[in-house]
């Protein structure tokens, strides 16, 4: 009878404790998800406009945005909308014709990214974080996710020329400071010398020219263009202390560097200083809590243990494990940095980091809060972690390859030309190949001419830092079939 009640008494003592673990692991898993909610709703309101600095247009220019709708171009868009069906008012159209225009991604009927914000009784226009790092891919909002849609130039193009004349005559000198801090910004980011060819890429170049104005001499115009796609942002409070974005040479200890875009917005060291804790915060209590995108549609689970095998065969040796915490989310790790030669993937973006550029900033005024990472200035590229990789298409830093499956393909069986218009919506993402689709046979030679014309809207390879080079291992790839690629892009669906 004692052993009985033992065993019963047992069994009630596991079930309790089991019942507890299992509280305690759901506890943890809502409390991760809620997190990453609460990060998202954080990041996708955030801006650093502060005392008049940040990434504006002039004042009061705001409350006119819908004089747009007069343009050319947004009458034959509101046709196309009409015939439709989804033209509902002119609020609305005007935000649709920005977004369709400029990139901004649209959610629940805001332009992400942008903001009005009341300062001194004016409206300030006010580009936030998101502008370029939350975007849509296939279909669906992601918050951290590089826009794939964002065209900077056209942005800075347009706002200028309307700029020159809407600033004219204004004495107000609070006014004046921020008009003529968004007349420099428009200026620089419309400079065809060093501007992005292509839209979804932004140029690293115009974060060198604040360092040159910070000496009082005018940025060369032959410096390049270190073109590359907005970067995800989960996972880089792991990745920091390893180097900054795509090379890892610019170094995270201060945090500033992540900055980069806003300083030479506002042409500000000050404003770099006065919001660095703020920054600290955001990178570490915030991004830091971002959760990578599921994969949205069906996967094919019986592909994916074969999958695995080939990632761990052809894939493990740079990208590295890919490990979970008890509750399936993912452990963030340090990406390793692959040398050029290895990689082989266009070197534009490596360039930027010149000895002349790296003399201006260590001699500058913020050289006490900017450091690089010495071992790998110019070595190479970062081979990333690959959590959420199915959403970060087009593929390598600089966006030159439109898919999963044509990373696996050699360079010449690789697509020189692809459409970035509407890129993150679902009609655009090939489910089997994981990416962007493609031109058919039919228009493929007119989109070729429209690409050699200069069109924005189509990614061309030929064109300065956008080669769809390297990350082609021949010792492995070329034993890959067909089967073994998809099988290898189902299990990638899986991070």
């Amino acid at each position: 009878m004692k052993k009985i009640n033992l065993i019963l008494i047992t069994l009630v003592t596991s079930f309790i404790s089991l019942s507890t673990l299992s509280k305690a692991s759901n506890s943890k898993e809502s409390s991760r998800v809620e997190k990453h909610a609460n990060a998202a709703e954080i990041f996708t309101n955030w801006h650093f406009f502060e005392n008049g600095r940040g990434m504006t247009i002039s004042p009061n220019l705001s409350r006119f945005m819908w004089m747009l709708g007069e343009d050319p171009q947004a009458k034959e868009f509101k046709k196309e909308l009409i015939a439709k069906k989804e033209y509902e008012n002119k609020a609305d159209f005007v935000t649709k014709f920005i977004s369709k225009k400029y990139g901004f991604v649209i959610k629940e009927e805001k332009l992400m990214g942008v903001f009005n914000v009341q300062y001194k009784q004016m409206d300030v226009g006010v580009l936030g974080c998101t502008a370029c790092h939350s975007g849509k891919a296939a279909g669906v909002f992601v918050p951290g996710l590089g826009n794939k849609t964002i065209d900077t130039y056209a942005i800075s193009r347009d706002v200028g020329r309307i700029q020159r004349f809407w600033g004219w005559g204004n004495r107000n000198e609070d006014y004046k400071y921020i008009h003529e801090k968004s007349m420099n910004f428009a200026k620089v980011t419309a400079d065809e010398n060093i501007s992005s060819l292509t839209r979804g890429l932004v140029p690293d170049s115009t974060i060198k020219t604040f360092f040159y104005k910070d000496h009082g001499i005018d940025y060369p115009k032959d410096m390049g263009r270190a073109q590359v796609k907005a970067p995800h942002l989960w996972g880089i409070k792991q990745k920091r202390s390893h180097g900054v974005f795509n090379d890892g040479s610019l170094s995270g200890d201060s945090y500033a560097w992540i900055f980069g875009a806003e300083l030479f917005a506002s042409d500000s060291g000050e404003h770099l200083r006065a919001v660095l804790p703020k920054i600290k915060w955001l990178t570490d209590e915030v991004l830091g809590n971002l959760l990578p995108p599921q994969y949205p549609f069906e996967i094919q689970k019986d592909k994916v243990a074969t999958g695995k095998v080939l990632f761990e065969n052809n894939c493990m040796k740079c990208h590295g494990e890919h490990q979970r915490d008890q509750n399936g989310h993912p452990l963030y790790l340090a990406p390793k940095v692959i040398p050029k030669h290895i990689v082989k993937t266009d070197e534009e973006k490596l360039k930027a980091i010149s000895p002349e550029f790296i003399k201006l900033v260590e001699t500058g005024s913020l050289r006490d809060i900017l450091e690089f990472k010495e071992e790998n200035i110019q070595k190479g590229y970062f081979a990333p972690k690959l959590w959420g990789v199915w959403s970060r298409f087009p593929y390598m830093h600089n966006g030159s390859i439109p898919s999963l499956y044509e990373v696996l393909l050699p360079p010449s069986e690789r697509s020189a030309i692809f459409s970035m218009t509407d890129a993150g919506e679902e009609y655009r993402f090939d489910k089997e190949r994981v990416g962007l689709t493609l031109f058919n046979k039919n228009e493929y030679k007119r989109k070729e001419r429209e690409a050699k014309r200069g069109s924005r809207e189509i990614y061309w390879i030929k064109r300065e830092g956008q080669s769809n080079q390297g990350h082609y291992f021949e010792k492995s790839f070329s034993k890959l079939t067909h089967s073994d690629r998809l099988a290898l892009i189902e299990y990638l669906k899986t991070l």
